[in-house]
């Protein structure tokens, strides 16, 4: 197990920010500084359509009724939506309050990845009883120097009034989006500038598999922009599948009429070791992975074995969404305790 920072060894940060940390990592979800996190932004990232496929679980009332039951880390809500539900979240269930986001406006707003919308404040999560707050980052977007103006200034003042941050750190624009944006590379990276933004957890995406589009562009950018200065850059490279292979399955999946999943490639022991390399990027920030898209077939043995990869990674845990309250609530608990079971093991205390 990598070394990871633990919140009584943390120094740099006030006694505000801290216990609300320890409240979220120790008190709450699996406990002994792991995180399970049930996140609901869907209405600002997705839009409202959604509620014609989903029903009851793209109500904030149902997700709300899912936290208050399941012994989560922390709920995470909209600004807006904190505000108007904030009484029906049971008091003793943390709650993180996003500041801003990317309201979808069709495929021209997705390509150009524009800096994400504020539409909170400090003092709006003060006054819903926040444990945290949150705000998204695009690395490699057109914006890119100007969000870290914005997110600086944020972090400071949620410092400064005991609030922890917690970053969205996404790669999103021109050449993250043409090289694999959740490509380990960018993975990588996403957590390094977020520890070096002064955030105090970290949310990523799990390091994917460069499909064959894009693997040439990926490999010259590689040996263009970081092979001569850091030769040891080659490992970025060394760790995805053998090309061939790489091609043979995309060939034979579609044959098969199926759609590729080019993770599956990979051993359990080889998405562990490249895990591990995006957590190493945060040696004082909490990493939490993301939930992944909607998982089809058996969605608790598969949520199982991507947490146990993550907890043997070191990262601290996840945030999940749709595959916990997509699903009715007995199944979305159940999950979740399965979930949980995995990072309480004795291996993962910190």
């Amino acid at each position: 197990m990598i070394n990871r920072p633990k919140v009584n060894q943390i120094r740099h940060l006030g006694r505000g920010v801290t216990e609300k940390l320890s409240r979220m990592l120790y008190e709450h979800g699996p406990g002994n500084g792991t995180f399970l996190g049930l996140p609901f932004d869907q209405l600002v990232e997705h839009g409202p359509g959604h509620e014609w496929k989903w029903e009851r679980a793209a109500k904030p009332s149902s997700v709300i009724k899912l936290a208050n039951l399941g012994n989560f880390s922390a709920l995470v809500l909209s600004v807006g939506q904190a505000q108007k539900y904030q009484h029906d979240i049971n008091p003793s269930v943390p709650l993180v309050v996003k500041l801003d986001g990317h309201f979808y406006t069709g495929k021209a707003n997705t390509e150009n990845y524009p800096r994400p919308t504020m539409f909170g404040t400090i003092e709006d999560a003060l006054e819903v009883g926040a444990a945290a707050v949150g705000l998204s980052f695009y690395l490699g977007s057109e914006q890119t120097g100007e969000d870290v103006e914005r997110i600086g200034k944020i972090r400071e003042e949620a410092h400064h009034s005991g609030l922890p941050l917690v970053l969205w750190s996404y790669p999103r624009g021109p050449v993250p989006d043409s090289t694999k944006k959740d490509s380990l590379l960018w993975c990588h990276y996403a957590v390094s500038a977020a520890e070096s933004l002064g955030a105090d957890i970290v949310k990523t995406k799990f390091p994917s598999v460069v499909e064959p589009k894009k693997r040439e562009k990926y490999e010259e950018f590689i040996k263009e922009e970081y092979s001569g200065k850091i030769p040891e850059a080659v490992k970025y490279r060394e760790l995805e599948p053998d090309r061939g292979k790489l091609m043979d399955y995309e060939k034979k999946m579609e044959e098969e009429q199926k759609k590729p999943n080019y993770d599956s490639l990979l051993t359990k022991e080889q998405h562990i070791e490249r895990a591990k390399i995006v957590v190493g990027a945060g040696t004082r920030t909490f990493v939490i992975f993301s939930g992944g898209p909607k998982i089809t077939g058996e969605a608790k043995a598969a949520l199982e074995d991507s947490t146990e990869i993550i907890m043997e990674a070191g990262g601290e845990g996840r945030i999940i969404g749709r595959n916990l309250w997509e699903v009715p609530t007995e199944t979305g608990l159940e999950y979740a305790d399965a979930i949980k079971e995995v990072m309480q093991n004795e291996k993962y205390r910190r």
